[in-house]
């Protein structure tokens, strides 16, 4: 976990990872085994792969929304409140405003909390537009894991113009030290959020 502008940043495993403010959390893709006990205010879900009702119901209180890509409206969600996107549609949720982007076959998602922006995608070298994402973002979490070439998140990154990189959806035996170093040339600083 690292803090970012009074906010916690947690990489649970996998694709899961967790914005908070005190009590208020915004969580993408909680179907990994994630730590601890939480309930999220708001649920964001990048695609079907890997998606686990179960789990997500685990995350889910009564005032829990749960956003999800317009293609899974077939699914069985634990929430009643719930909200289907498109890449492009941008949505207020408890004043968190929230943009689907494309990127490949699932969505990445870019939010607002307090006075900061972020982007969580698990397909960074897929994103779209990624120049109209310039500067709209303070902190970027993107997917490094051991498919996706990291020349090319270097380059989106650049592009994306984002404070903060902070890397997920990579294991051990992938080192990310030519990535961080290459990311802290151009002055982009990285941290690792891991549990």
């Amino acid at each position: 976990m690292v803090s970012y502008d009074d906010l916690e940043l947690v990489w649970d495993s996998g694709r899961s990872v967790r914005v908070i403010d005190q009590e208020f959390t915004v969580a993408v893709d909680p179907v990994s085994d994630v730590s601890g006990d939480f309930e999220a205010a708001i649920v964001l879900i990048t695609c079907r792969e890997g998606f686990d009702p179960e789990k997500l119901s685990k995350v889910c209180g009564r005032g829990t929304c749960v956003v999800l890509p317009e293609k899974m409206k077939d699914e069985m969600i634990p929430s009643n409140d719930k909200e289907f996107v498109s890449p492009g549609d941008v949505i207020d949720i408890y004043g968190v405003l929230i943009e689907a982007v494309k990127s490949g076959d699932t969505l990445s998602y870019r939010f607002n909390m307090k006075d900061s922006s972020f982007l969580v995608s698990p397909s960074p070298t897929d994103l779209e537009n990624v120049r109209s994402l310039e500067n709209t973002a303070n902190v970027a979490f993107l997917s490094t894991s051991s498919d996706i070439d990291l020349d090319k998140v270097v380059r989106n990154a650049v592009k994306l113009k984002p404070e903060v990189v902070i890397p997920y959806r990579y294991h051990g035996e992938r080192s990310l030290d030519g990535f961080k170093t290459e990311l802290e040339d151009r002055n982009i600083e990285f941290r690792y959020a891991n549990k």
